[in-house]
């Protein structure tokens, strides 16, 4: 389904979600989605695919992105000091740095005094895109 609530209301949304959920029920049957609006992936679909310019650049299950993806906010100097072993995009920042990590715990456990913010889809897409390689 393309864009299957766009241009809805709030509770027009609901209701299509609600015969999509009913749909589902007996088990064994998929549905796929393309959308812009990452509220109905984050509540509705159990696996997200990141597709850029054809190539799938980010595939993981919906529910691991939002608890242990994380973005971490940096300055300079700590980037420079800081475990990267699991970061996978960087952004600069006037402040220094946003990193993407999807292993936000191994950052609260091991660097102490980082600013980690739960990550969303819609952050995930941006520093897919937007943010450089490590």
């Amino acid at each position: 389904m393309d864009e299957p609530t766009a241009g809805l209301d709030v509770l027009a949304r609901e209701e299509v979600f609600d015969m999509l959920r009913d749909y589902m029920i007996p088990g064994g049957r998929s549905i796929l989605i393309s959308s812009h609006i990452s509220g109905d992936l984050e509540g509705f679909c159990d696996d997200f695919y990141m597709i850029d310019q054809g190539r799938v650049i980010m595939h993981e299950d919906t529910d691991e992105l939002l608890d242990h993806y994380g973005i971490i906010k940096v300055r300079a100097e700590r980037y420079e000091t800081m475990d990267k072993k699991w970061l996978l995009r960087k952004k600069r920042e006037t402040y220094g740095f946003s990193l993407l990590t999807a292993q936000k715990q191994f950052y609260q456990e091991n660097e102490p005094g980082l600013t980690i913010e739960k990550c969303t889809i819609d952050e995930a897409i941006l520093m897919m895109i937007k943010g450089e390689q490590i």
